[in-house]
Protein backbone atom coordinates (compact mmCIF):
# COMPACT_ATOMS: atom_id res chain seq x y z
CA UNK A 1 0.00 0.00 0.00
CA UNK A 2 3.28 2.30 0.92
CA UNK A 3 4.00 2.45 -2.61
CA UNK A 4 0.33 3.31 -4.06
CA UNK A 5 0.76 6.47 -2.24
CA UNK A 6 0.76 9.68 -4.34
CA UNK A 7 0.50 13.51 -3.61
CA UNK A 8 -1.22 14.28 -6.85
CA UNK A 9 -3.43 17.59 -7.37
CA UNK A 10 -6.76 16.86 -7.35
CA UNK A 11 -10.08 18.49 -6.79
CA UNK A 12 -11.15 18.92 -3.16
CA UNK A 13 -14.36 17.23 -2.50
CA UNK A 14 -17.83 18.77 -2.48
CA UNK A 15 -18.46 20.47 1.37
CA UNK A 16 -22.39 21.16 2.22
CA UNK A 17 -23.83 22.66 4.76
CA UNK A 18 -28.00 21.01 4.97
CA UNK A 19 -30.82 23.64 4.81
CA UNK A 20 -32.23 21.69 7.97
CA UNK A 21 -31.01 20.43 10.87
CA UNK A 22 -32.45 16.64 11.43
CA UNK A 23 -33.96 16.42 14.90
CA UNK A 24 -34.63 12.95 16.47
CA UNK A 25 -38.58 11.95 16.89
CA UNK A 26 -40.21 11.36 20.12
CA UNK A 27 -41.16 7.72 18.79
CA UNK A 28 -36.82 7.25 19.05
CA UNK A 29 -36.69 8.17 22.66
CA UNK A 30 -39.80 6.22 23.68
CA UNK A 31 -38.07 2.99 21.67
CA UNK A 32 -34.74 4.00 23.65
CA UNK A 33 -36.37 3.66 26.86
CA UNK A 34 -38.24 0.87 26.15
CA UNK A 35 -34.45 -1.06 25.49
CA UNK A 36 -33.12 0.35 28.53
CA UNK A 37 -35.97 -1.15 30.61
CA UNK A 38 -35.43 -4.11 28.67
CA UNK A 39 -31.50 -4.63 29.63
CA UNK A 40 -32.86 -3.66 33.59
CA UNK A 41 -34.93 -6.12 33.51
CA UNK A 42 -32.43 -8.66 32.43
CA UNK A 43 -29.62 -7.80 34.85
CA UNK A 44 -32.03 -7.58 37.57
CA UNK A 45 -32.22 -3.42 38.10
CA UNK A 46 -35.61 -2.07 39.50
CA UNK A 47 -34.21 1.16 38.99
CA UNK A 48 -31.60 3.28 36.86
CA UNK A 49 -30.09 6.70 38.37
CA UNK A 50 -28.11 8.57 35.72
CA UNK A 51 -25.41 11.65 36.79
CA UNK A 52 -25.23 14.18 34.40
CA UNK A 53 -22.79 17.20 34.59
CA UNK A 54 -21.40 19.55 31.73
CA UNK A 55 -19.31 17.69 30.73
CA UNK A 56 -20.59 14.29 31.29
CA UNK A 57 -23.77 14.21 29.56
CA UNK A 58 -24.02 11.98 26.91
CA UNK A 59 -25.72 9.13 29.27
CA UNK A 60 -28.47 10.67 29.98
CA UNK A 61 -28.50 13.35 27.17
CA UNK A 62 -29.43 10.04 24.94
CA UNK A 63 -32.72 9.31 27.10
CA UNK A 64 -33.66 13.14 27.83
CA UNK A 65 -32.78 14.93 24.39
CA UNK A 66 -30.33 17.43 26.11
CA UNK A 67 -27.35 17.61 28.38
CA UNK A 68 -27.40 20.25 31.48
CA UNK A 69 -26.32 23.54 30.90
CA UNK A 70 -24.29 25.10 34.35
CA UNK A 71 -25.83 22.91 36.63
CA UNK A 72 -25.94 19.14 37.39
CA UNK A 73 -28.68 16.67 37.27
CA UNK A 74 -30.01 13.38 37.44
CA UNK A 75 -32.27 11.43 35.47
CA UNK A 76 -34.66 8.34 37.29
CA UNK A 77 -35.85 5.48 35.42
CA UNK A 78 -38.14 2.91 36.71
CA UNK A 79 -39.36 -0.37 35.24
CA UNK A 80 -42.65 2.21 34.33
CA UNK A 81 -43.55 5.50 34.35
CA UNK A 82 -42.71 8.62 33.17
CA UNK A 83 -38.86 9.81 33.74
CA UNK A 84 -38.14 11.47 36.34
CA UNK A 85 -35.52 14.57 35.76
CA UNK A 86 -34.16 16.04 38.59
CA UNK A 87 -32.57 19.59 37.87
CA UNK A 88 -31.27 23.02 39.31
CA UNK A 89 -33.14 25.90 38.86
CA UNK A 90 -31.70 27.53 35.34
CA UNK A 91 -32.54 23.63 33.95
CA UNK A 92 -35.80 23.05 35.19
CA UNK A 93 -37.96 24.51 32.34
CA UNK A 94 -35.75 22.19 29.96
CA UNK A 95 -38.17 19.27 30.16
CA UNK A 96 -40.24 21.87 28.26
CA UNK A 97 -37.98 21.82 25.12
CA UNK A 98 -37.06 18.37 24.42
CA UNK A 99 -38.35 15.44 22.15
CA UNK A 100 -38.16 13.38 25.30
CA UNK A 101 -41.21 12.44 27.68
CA UNK A 102 -40.14 13.54 31.10
CA UNK A 103 -41.05 14.87 34.35
CA UNK A 104 -39.68 17.47 36.07
CA UNK A 105 -38.17 17.52 39.67
CA UNK A 106 -36.68 21.24 41.02
CA UNK A 107 -33.91 20.36 43.10
CA UNK A 108 -32.34 23.77 43.66
CA UNK A 109 -29.06 22.03 45.54
CA UNK A 110 -27.83 21.44 41.99
CA UNK A 111 -28.12 25.14 40.93
CA UNK A 112 -24.66 26.76 40.88
CA UNK A 113 -23.93 28.18 44.10
CA UNK A 114 -25.57 31.34 46.07
CA UNK A 115 -28.56 30.92 43.97
CA UNK A 116 -31.74 30.94 46.38
CA UNK A 117 -32.35 27.67 47.62
CA UNK A 118 -35.73 28.29 49.02
CA UNK A 119 -37.49 24.98 50.05
CA UNK A 120 -35.01 22.37 49.38
CA UNK A 121 -35.79 19.21 49.53
CA UNK A 122 -33.21 16.51 50.73
CA UNK A 123 -32.10 13.93 47.78
CA UNK A 124 -33.19 11.23 50.21
CA UNK A 125 -36.74 13.04 50.08
CA UNK A 126 -36.69 13.48 45.89
CA UNK A 127 -35.24 9.60 45.34
CA UNK A 128 -38.13 8.42 47.68
CA UNK A 129 -40.82 10.01 46.44
CA UNK A 130 -39.62 9.00 42.53
CA UNK A 131 -40.05 5.45 44.09
CA UNK A 132 -36.95 4.06 45.48
CA UNK A 133 -37.29 1.85 48.23
CA UNK A 134 -35.59 -0.09 50.55
CA UNK A 135 -34.47 -3.18 49.17
CA UNK A 136 -34.92 -2.16 45.36
CA UNK A 137 -31.89 -3.07 43.13
CA UNK A 138 -30.34 0.22 41.77
CA UNK A 139 -28.05 0.45 38.52
CA UNK A 140 -26.38 4.03 38.87
CA UNK A 141 -24.64 5.88 34.89
CA UNK A 142 -21.89 8.08 34.74
CA UNK A 143 -19.60 8.21 32.61
CA UNK A 144 -16.96 5.38 33.22
CA UNK A 145 -17.00 1.96 34.63
CA UNK A 146 -13.91 -0.17 35.35
CA UNK A 147 -12.37 -3.74 35.42
CA UNK A 148 -9.39 -4.91 36.92
CA UNK A 149 -7.19 -3.44 34.62
CA UNK A 150 -8.21 0.26 36.32
CA UNK A 151 -6.28 0.17 39.31
CA UNK A 152 -9.15 0.89 41.34
CA UNK A 153 -11.65 -1.37 42.96
CA UNK A 154 -13.58 -3.35 40.01
CA UNK A 155 -17.35 -1.46 39.95
CA UNK A 156 -16.41 1.55 41.78
CA UNK A 157 -18.76 4.42 41.38
CA UNK A 158 -17.63 7.59 39.47
CA UNK A 159 -20.54 9.91 40.14
CA UNK A 160 -20.32 12.07 43.34
CA UNK A 161 -20.63 10.65 46.65
CA UNK A 162 -22.93 12.18 48.56
CA UNK A 163 -25.05 10.60 45.99
CA UNK A 164 -24.43 7.22 46.28
CA UNK A 165 -24.28 7.12 49.91
CA UNK A 166 -28.40 8.45 49.27
CA UNK A 167 -29.11 5.32 47.44
CA UNK A 168 -27.36 2.81 49.49
CA UNK A 169 -28.79 4.45 52.76
CA UNK A 170 -32.36 4.41 51.13
CA UNK A 171 -32.67 0.83 49.31
CA UNK A 172 -30.99 -0.52 53.47
CA UNK A 173 -26.91 -1.15 52.58
CA UNK A 174 -24.55 -0.01 54.60
CA UNK A 175 -21.55 2.82 53.01
CA UNK A 176 -20.76 1.69 49.45
CA UNK A 177 -16.68 2.71 50.51
CA UNK A 178 -15.59 3.19 46.88
CA UNK A 179 -17.16 0.47 44.36
CA UNK A 180 -19.98 -2.11 43.66
CA UNK A 181 -17.92 -4.84 43.71
CA UNK A 182 -19.82 -7.07 46.30
CA UNK A 183 -21.95 -9.31 43.78
CA UNK A 184 -24.77 -9.09 46.27
CA UNK A 185 -24.94 -5.73 46.61
CA UNK A 186 -28.10 -3.98 45.35
CA UNK A 187 -26.14 -1.00 44.01
CA UNK A 188 -24.07 -0.91 41.49
CA UNK A 189 -22.40 0.92 38.78
CA UNK A 190 -24.35 0.16 35.54
CA UNK A 191 -22.59 2.27 33.40
CA UNK A 192 -21.70 -1.08 31.01
CA UNK A 193 -25.11 -0.94 29.99
CA UNK A 194 -24.93 2.62 27.98
CA UNK A 195 -21.44 2.25 26.65
CA UNK A 196 -19.92 -1.53 26.65
CA UNK A 197 -18.19 -1.93 23.23
CA UNK A 198 -19.85 -5.17 23.16
CA UNK A 199 -23.21 -4.37 23.43
CA UNK A 200 -23.93 -0.73 25.13
CA UNK A 201 -26.75 0.54 24.29
CA UNK A 202 -25.01 3.69 22.50
CA UNK A 203 -22.96 2.32 20.21
CA UNK A 204 -25.47 1.02 18.05
CA UNK A 205 -27.11 4.07 16.38
CA UNK A 206 -30.88 3.93 14.85
CA UNK A 207 -31.28 5.33 11.41
CA UNK A 208 -32.81 8.62 12.83
CA UNK A 209 -29.80 9.34 14.55
CA UNK A 210 -27.48 8.69 11.56
CA UNK A 211 -29.23 11.38 9.78
CA UNK A 212 -28.90 13.58 13.15
CA UNK A 213 -25.49 12.91 13.68
CA UNK A 214 -24.46 13.27 9.45
CA UNK A 215 -25.64 16.77 9.58
CA UNK A 216 -23.03 17.97 12.54
CA UNK A 217 -20.48 15.71 10.41
CA UNK A 218 -20.97 18.24 7.50
CA UNK A 219 -20.38 21.25 10.00
CA UNK A 220 -17.78 20.03 10.73
CA UNK A 221 -16.04 18.96 7.80
CA UNK A 222 -17.16 22.38 6.10
CA UNK A 223 -15.17 24.40 8.86
CA UNK A 224 -12.00 21.85 8.80
CA UNK A 225 -12.10 22.36 4.73
CA UNK A 226 -12.47 26.06 5.21
CA UNK A 227 -9.57 25.94 7.56
CA UNK A 228 -7.00 24.20 5.86
CA UNK A 229 -8.07 26.66 2.83
CA UNK A 230 -7.62 29.90 5.25
CA UNK A 231 -4.56 28.63 6.76
CA UNK A 232 -1.62 30.79 5.84
CA UNK A 233 2.31 32.52 7.33
CA UNK A 234 1.63 35.34 9.48
CA UNK A 235 -2.11 33.92 10.81
CA UNK A 236 -2.32 33.60 14.32
CA UNK A 237 -3.66 30.30 15.48
CA UNK A 238 -6.80 32.51 16.87
CA UNK A 239 -7.33 33.75 13.18
CA UNK A 240 -6.95 30.47 11.40
CA UNK A 241 -9.53 29.05 14.46
CA UNK A 242 -12.19 31.17 13.34
CA UNK A 243 -12.87 29.06 10.25
CA UNK A 244 -14.42 26.61 12.97
CA UNK A 245 -18.31 27.16 13.20
CA UNK A 246 -20.99 25.49 14.95
CA UNK A 247 -24.26 27.45 14.51
CA UNK A 248 -25.10 27.13 18.32
CA UNK A 249 -24.92 23.41 18.10
CA UNK A 250 -23.24 22.01 21.19
CA UNK A 251 -19.52 21.48 21.50
CA UNK A 252 -18.63 17.84 22.36
CA UNK A 253 -14.98 18.85 22.89
CA UNK A 254 -12.98 22.31 23.12
CA UNK A 255 -11.77 23.61 19.67
CA UNK A 256 -8.12 23.07 19.77
CA UNK A 257 -5.50 24.54 17.22
CA UNK A 258 -1.73 24.68 17.60
CA UNK A 259 1.59 25.44 15.41
CA UNK A 260 5.06 25.10 15.70
CA UNK A 261 6.48 23.13 18.81
CA UNK A 262 3.19 23.81 20.59
CA UNK A 263 1.38 21.23 18.51
CA UNK A 264 3.29 18.41 19.43
CA UNK A 265 0.72 18.54 22.30
CA UNK A 266 -2.50 18.63 20.23
CA UNK A 267 -4.61 19.56 23.02
CA UNK A 268 -4.18 22.83 23.54
CA UNK A 269 -6.21 25.74 22.67
CA UNK A 270 -5.21 28.58 19.83
CA UNK A 271 -3.29 31.52 20.80
CA UNK A 272 -2.01 34.43 19.43
CA UNK A 273 1.18 32.21 18.19
CA UNK A 274 1.94 33.13 14.55
CA UNK A 275 2.26 30.53 11.83
CA UNK A 276 5.37 30.37 10.22
CA UNK A 277 6.22 28.64 7.34
CA UNK A 278 8.05 25.49 7.83
CA UNK A 279 5.67 25.19 11.00
CA UNK A 280 3.88 21.95 11.86
CA UNK A 281 -0.20 22.43 12.45
CA UNK A 282 -2.74 20.06 14.43
CA UNK A 283 -6.55 21.33 14.96
CA UNK A 284 -9.83 19.38 15.73
CA UNK A 285 -12.70 20.34 15.77
CA UNK A 286 -15.87 18.45 17.30
CA UNK A 287 -19.75 19.12 17.92
CA UNK A 288 -21.88 16.99 19.28
CA UNK A 289 -22.26 13.63 16.98
CA UNK A 290 -19.16 14.32 14.50
CA UNK A 291 -15.43 15.59 15.26
CA UNK A 292 -12.48 15.99 12.58
CA UNK A 293 -8.79 16.44 12.84
CA UNK A 294 -5.76 17.27 10.82
CA UNK A 295 -2.15 17.77 11.47
CA UNK A 296 0.44 18.68 8.33
CA UNK A 297 3.01 21.03 7.79
CA UNK A 298 2.30 24.73 6.69
CA UNK A 299 4.52 24.68 4.30
CA UNK A 300 4.78 24.56 0.23
CA UNK A 301 7.10 21.18 -0.14
CA UNK A 302 9.38 19.32 2.05
CA UNK A 303 11.82 22.18 0.55
CA UNK A 304 10.24 24.33 3.53
CA UNK A 305 10.72 21.73 6.61
CA UNK A 306 13.81 22.00 8.27
CA UNK A 307 17.20 20.17 6.74
CA UNK A 308 16.57 16.95 9.40
CA UNK A 309 13.01 16.28 8.52
CA UNK A 310 12.70 17.01 4.96
CA UNK A 311 12.40 13.02 4.79
CA UNK A 312 9.00 13.28 6.53
CA UNK A 313 6.69 12.82 3.65
CA UNK A 314 8.44 9.40 3.15
CA UNK A 315 8.98 8.29 6.94
CA UNK A 316 5.91 9.58 8.65
CA UNK A 317 3.06 11.08 6.76
CA UNK A 318 2.89 8.19 3.62
CA UNK A 319 3.00 5.10 6.18
CA UNK A 320 0.21 7.13 8.27
CA UNK A 321 -2.18 7.43 5.24
CA UNK A 322 -1.24 3.92 3.72
CA UNK A 323 -2.32 2.51 7.28
CA UNK A 324 -5.20 4.90 7.71
CA UNK A 325 -6.43 3.56 4.04
CA UNK A 326 -5.79 0.31 4.84
CA UNK A 327 -8.47 0.72 7.86
CA UNK A 328 -11.09 2.07 5.63
CA UNK A 329 -10.38 -0.78 3.24
CA UNK A 330 -10.73 -3.61 5.95
CA UNK A 331 -13.47 -2.22 8.63
CA UNK A 332 -16.63 -4.12 8.22
CA UNK A 333 -19.66 -5.23 10.16
CA UNK A 334 -18.59 -8.75 11.68
CA UNK A 335 -14.45 -8.05 12.11
CA UNK A 336 -13.18 -8.15 15.33
CA UNK A 337 -11.40 -5.30 17.47
CA UNK A 338 -8.24 -7.14 17.63
CA UNK A 339 -7.89 -7.39 14.28
CA UNK A 340 -7.65 -3.57 13.62
CA UNK A 341 -5.39 -3.55 16.56
CA UNK A 342 -2.71 -5.74 15.05
CA UNK A 343 -3.14 -4.12 11.81
CA UNK A 344 -2.45 -1.15 13.72
CA UNK A 345 0.89 -2.35 14.99
CA UNK A 346 1.79 -3.75 12.43
CA UNK A 347 1.71 -0.96 9.68
CA UNK A 348 3.00 1.83 12.31
CA UNK A 349 4.99 -0.05 14.80
CA UNK A 350 5.10 2.04 17.87
CA UNK A 351 8.69 1.96 18.34
CA UNK A 352 8.94 4.42 15.65
CA UNK A 353 5.68 6.38 15.38
CA UNK A 354 4.95 6.79 18.91
CA UNK A 355 1.45 6.30 19.07
CA UNK A 356 -0.35 5.70 22.68
CA UNK A 357 -4.04 5.33 22.59
CA UNK A 358 -6.12 3.28 19.97
CA UNK A 359 -6.78 2.69 15.97
CA UNK A 360 -9.95 4.58 16.38
CA UNK A 361 -12.90 4.43 18.79
CA UNK A 362 -16.49 4.45 19.02
CA UNK A 363 -18.63 8.00 18.84
CA UNK A 364 -21.59 9.87 19.29
CA UNK A 365 -22.38 12.97 21.00
CA UNK A 366 -19.22 12.69 22.99
CA UNK A 367 -16.31 12.36 21.05
CA UNK A 368 -15.54 8.88 22.84
CA UNK A 369 -17.78 6.48 23.55
CA UNK A 370 -15.81 3.18 24.44
CA UNK A 371 -12.84 1.77 22.07
CA UNK A 372 -13.17 -1.96 20.52
CA UNK A 373 -9.83 -1.89 19.58
CA UNK A 374 -7.21 -2.99 22.13
CA UNK A 375 -4.59 -6.14 22.21
CA UNK A 376 -7.00 -9.32 21.86
CA UNK A 377 -10.51 -7.63 21.74
CA UNK A 378 -13.04 -9.63 20.18
CA UNK A 379 -15.63 -7.14 20.15
CA UNK A 380 -17.21 -7.88 16.95
CA UNK A 381 -18.32 -4.86 14.89
CA UNK A 382 -21.88 -4.39 14.11
CA UNK A 383 -24.40 -2.49 12.15
CA UNK A 384 -25.11 0.73 13.30
CA UNK A 385 -21.46 1.30 15.08
CA UNK A 386 -20.34 4.83 14.20
CA UNK A 387 -16.31 4.85 14.48
CA UNK A 388 -13.87 7.12 14.59
CA UNK A 389 -10.44 6.43 12.82
CA UNK A 390 -8.41 8.22 15.07
CA UNK A 391 -4.84 7.03 15.21
CA UNK A 392 -2.37 9.83 16.78
CA UNK A 393 1.01 9.13 16.05
CA UNK A 394 3.50 10.92 17.90
CA UNK A 395 7.29 9.91 16.70
CA UNK A 396 10.10 11.68 18.22
CA UNK A 397 12.00 14.87 17.35
CA UNK A 398 12.51 16.20 15.13
CA UNK A 399 9.86 14.65 13.85
CA UNK A 400 6.08 15.59 14.01
CA UNK A 401 3.62 13.13 13.35
CA UNK A 402 0.60 13.05 11.03
CA UNK A 403 -3.67 13.05 11.42
CA UNK A 404 -6.50 12.42 9.30
CA UNK A 405 -9.41 11.94 12.03
CA UNK A 406 -13.32 11.21 10.49
CA UNK A 407 -15.80 8.88 11.03
CA UNK A 408 -17.87 6.28 9.42
CA UNK A 409 -20.97 4.17 10.28
CA UNK A 410 -21.03 0.64 9.39
CA UNK A 411 -24.60 -0.10 7.66
CA UNK A 412 -26.08 -3.47 6.56
CA UNK A 413 -28.85 -3.90 4.26
CA UNK A 414 -31.60 -2.68 6.03
CA UNK A 415 -29.82 -0.10 7.89
CA UNK A 416 -29.08 1.43 4.41
CA UNK A 417 -32.40 0.96 3.35
CA UNK A 418 -33.85 2.87 6.23
CA UNK A 419 -31.85 5.68 6.11
CA UNK A 420 -32.61 6.07 2.20
CA UNK A 421 -36.26 5.86 2.90
CA UNK A 422 -36.06 8.37 5.81
CA UNK A 423 -33.98 11.00 4.47
CA UNK A 424 -32.91 10.82 0.77
CA UNK A 425 -30.68 14.06 1.01
CA UNK A 426 -28.28 12.31 3.81
CA UNK A 427 -28.28 9.23 1.31
CA UNK A 428 -27.32 11.49 -1.55
CA UNK A 429 -24.28 12.91 0.50
CA UNK A 430 -23.36 9.15 1.39
CA UNK A 431 -23.37 8.42 -2.36
CA UNK A 432 -21.46 11.63 -3.02
CA UNK A 433 -19.13 11.03 -0.85
CA UNK A 434 -18.36 7.44 -1.53
CA UNK A 435 -17.89 8.81 -5.37
CA UNK A 436 -15.31 11.16 -4.81
CA UNK A 437 -13.13 8.38 -2.46
CA UNK A 438 -13.16 6.27 -5.19
CA UNK A 439 -13.14 8.00 -8.57
CA UNK A 440 -10.27 10.98 -7.10
CA UNK A 441 -8.98 9.32 -3.77
CA UNK A 442 -8.58 5.83 -4.76
CA UNK A 443 -10.11 3.99 -2.22
CA UNK A 444 -12.29 1.59 -1.95
CA UNK A 445 -15.29 1.27 0.96
CA UNK A 446 -17.10 -1.74 1.16
CA UNK A 447 -20.85 -1.30 0.85
CA UNK A 448 -21.74 -0.95 4.14
CA UNK A 449 -18.67 1.57 5.23
CA UNK A 450 -21.13 4.77 5.24
CA UNK A 451 -18.38 8.04 5.23
CA UNK A 452 -19.93 10.71 7.52
CA UNK A 453 -17.26 13.74 6.83
CA UNK A 454 -17.62 15.16 3.28
CA UNK A 455 -13.77 14.95 3.66
CA UNK A 456 -13.34 11.73 5.08
CA UNK A 457 -9.64 10.35 3.37
CA UNK A 458 -8.76 13.87 2.00
CA UNK A 459 -5.73 14.84 3.47
CA UNK A 460 -2.85 17.79 2.27
CA UNK A 461 0.08 16.80 4.22
CA UNK A 462 1.75 20.56 2.68
CA UNK A 463 -1.07 23.23 3.73
CA UNK A 464 0.21 25.35 1.48
CA UNK A 465 -0.31 23.42 -1.62
CA UNK A 466 -3.40 23.64 -1.43
CA UNK A 467 -4.44 21.50 -4.63
CA UNK A 468 -1.99 18.70 -3.51
CA UNK A 469 -3.37 15.44 -1.27
CA UNK A 470 -2.97 12.04 -1.09
CA UNK A 471 -4.14 9.57 -3.62
CA UNK A 472 -3.64 5.85 -4.15
CA UNK A 473 -2.51 4.98 -7.65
Amino acid sequence: MINKVKLLNMPPPASEIPSQRPELPVEVYRARLERLRGRMKEVGLDQVIIYADREHAANFAYLAGFGPRFEEALLIIGLSGTPQAVLGTENIDMVKYTAAELEGIHYPTFSLMGQPRDDVKSLQEILQAAGLKRGMNVGTVGWKYYDEKDGCPVGSFEIPHYIVETIFEIVGETSSGSSSKDEDSRVRNATDIFMSPYDGLRVVLEPEQVIVFEYAACLVAHSMLALMDYVDVGKTELEIAGQLQSRGIPLSCHPMLSVGEKARFGLTSPSNRQAERGDFMTTAYGIEGALACRAAYIARDENDLATDTQDWLEQMAIPYFATAVTWFQTIRIGIEGGVIWDMAITHLPKAKFGWKLNPGHFIAADEWVSTPFMPGSDVKLQSGNYIQYDLIIAPDPPYFGADLEDGIVLADEGLRASIQAKSPETWARFERRRQYIRDVLGIELGDEVLPMSDIFGYYRPFLLSKGNAFAIR
